[in-house]
């Protein structure tokens, strides 16, 4: 995360129309608002599906209705509400996905399995059901056929659904794999931006929804002349509404995340102290070893799941931050990151993207404890409630009040969990699993995976090497005393540095707790 310049005024856009804004807007993939329009000289993009867009401005953080009645569009139910069926969702980093098995993941409270169809080249995501005995998919296999196979009594699927064989069904007939009750149901699905996405709804008539509506698209994650994509992906037991906040917020970073990102926010000052209005910060902005004065910087975030940040240092050096964060469950998100640059690209090619997981798990860690209570207390204040319950009076909330009041207004303050959940979370856990990495981002990231397991061995080989040279040196005779001595100061060498090592994997892949009052 980086502390951009907030905006008083933030205005809104629903799938391209504008909000109340004065300046005129041409709709495209992505266009540019003239930049006289705004002060500081801040450039800001425009996207058809995109919901808002942050500005420098001078205005109240008193905001207007985010929507006119008549803009909602394909957004809503019958009942004039948003629709969060009717949206495309990021499910998992094709990077974290293994072509040999399937995978299970939840989103919007439905269980669904990814797996990689090797006739059509192509990730199907279908419901985590097989039709026959409700059986998890994700606990299946791939066969030789390249069908994905329920393990539980061999009932076999090809991409598209259809089942195709079924161990039971004697040969001569019926043919009762050709019925419709036979086939899994299967979401449509896409890769983009190195993404797997899919559209949460398994009726017919969405089968060729790509054609008409395609996922929020960035352009420079697959701009060449940027650095590779390093995506990364964790589980927080934190809601998706209080995750969305967190992430437009940048009001936080010199206090959340002070001691992680070393970064001078404030113009002539330290960090924490003091304090200053947000939008005299970044006047000296240091970001993976570039530092410069910004030009410009653009938010936008693609309702429901996807926020980009656009940062420019100069005419040429840009950065680009982008998270998605997904709707797990009451109390539980996904939040899907990554950040792309046109400068110190050799640098990044050389990192190793389990250890740029590292930091950005720290960020995670800085702040979880805190959204954790605050997700509880707005919920005693009551879902709707939330501008009683919080005290929001200046500019750097506005993104947060603009959520706030689209959320109330157009989504009854909540996600639509249909019949899957009621609204109550689940009870705080230990500090230790809430701020668990192993199983909210370690087991599901190959590359930290299998650091994880290559330092887990090297501890052991160290420990193994310690031992040895203490016993050989123990029951030598004919070796002298300082090749002895030797011996025994390297096998103390390897046990302590086992120890340190068996620290560092505990710290890095398992748990981390983060003290803020000694940062």
């Amino acid at each position: 995360m980086v502390a951009l310049r907030p905006t008083s005024a933030f205005h809104s856009l629903n799938n391209g129309i504008p909000s109340r804004l004065d300046t005129k807007l041409f709709h495209s993939n992505f266009n540019t608002i003239p930049t006289s329009s705004f002060s500081f000289g801040q450039r800001i993009t425009v996207s058809r599906s995109k919901l808002f867009t942050s500005v420098s401005s001078s205005g109240s953080t008193e905001l207007a209705d985010p929507f006119k009645p008549d803009e909602l569009e394909s957004h809503q139910n019958p009942d004039g509400k948003f629709d969060w069926y009717s949206h495309w969702y990021p499910i998992v980093p094709v990077c974290d996905l293994d072509k040999r098995r399937p995978h299970g993941k939840k989103v919007m409270g439905l269980d669904v399995v990814v797996w990689w169809d090797k006739n059509e080249s192509a990730w199907k995501v279908f419901d985590d059901s097989c039709p026959h005995r409700l059986a998890p998919l994700s606990e299946g296999r791939i066969d030789q056929w390249g069908r994905l196979q329920c393990v539980y009594h061999g009932w076999c699927f090809n991409g598209s659904g259809d089942c195709k064989f079924i161990p039971q069904a004697p040969p001569e007939g019926p043919p009762v794999h050709t019925l419709k009750r036979a086939c899994a149901a299967t979401y449509p699905s896409t890769v983009q931006n190195g993404v797997v996405w899919f559209w949460p709804n398994t009726d017919p008539q969405y089968k060729d929804i790509l054609t008409k509506k395609r996922p929020p698209y960035i352009e420079e994650i697959d701009d060449p002349s940027f650095t590779r994509v390093s995506w990364g992906s964790r589980e927080l037991p934190i809601g998706y509404e209080v995750s969305i906040e967190n992430i437009m917020d940048p009001a936080h970073v010199p206090y959340s995340h002070y001691g992680i990102m070393k970064t001078p926010l404030r113009k002539g000052g330290a960090d924490r102290e003091g304090g200053i209005p947000l939008e005299l910060i970044v006047e000296n902005l240091n970001i993976d070893g570039f530092s410069g004065k910004r030009e410009f910087a653009t938010n936008i975030f693609f309702a429901p799941s996807l926020y980009c940040s656009r940062a420019s240092f100069g005419p040429k050096k840009k950065i680009v931050f982008v998270f998605s964060c997904v709707p797990i469950s009451p109390g539980k998100s996904r939040v899907i990151w990554t950040n792309v640059k046109n400068f110190g690209i050799l640098w990044n090619e050389m990192v190793p993207r389990w250890m740029s997981h590292i930091s950005q798990n720290l960020i995670f860690d800085s702040d979880l404890s805190l959204l954790h209570s605050e997700e509880r207390r707005i919920m005693d204040g009551g879902r709707g409630q939330w501008h009683k319950a919080c005290f929001v009076p200046t500019k750097s909330d506005a993104a947060i009040v603009a959520f706030r009041n689209w959320l109330n207004k157009y989504a009854g303050g909540q996600v639509d969990w249909r019949p899957k959940f009621t609204t109550a979370l689940p009870p705080s856990p230990p500090r230790q699993q809430l701020m668990d990495r192993y199983w909210s981002h370690v087991v599901n990231c190959p590359s930290c995976s299998g650091a994880h397991k290559v330092l887990k061995v090297l501890e052991v080989v160290l420990q193994v090497v310690a031992i040895a040279l203490i016993g050989y040196a123990a029951v030598a005779t004919k070796q002298g005393q300082p090749l002895k001595t030797a011996m025994v100061s390297i096998a103390l060498l390897c046990f302590v540095a086992s120890k340190w090592l068996a620290h560092f994997i505990h710290k890095v892949f398992h748990y981390h707790d983060y003290h803020h009052a000694f940062k």
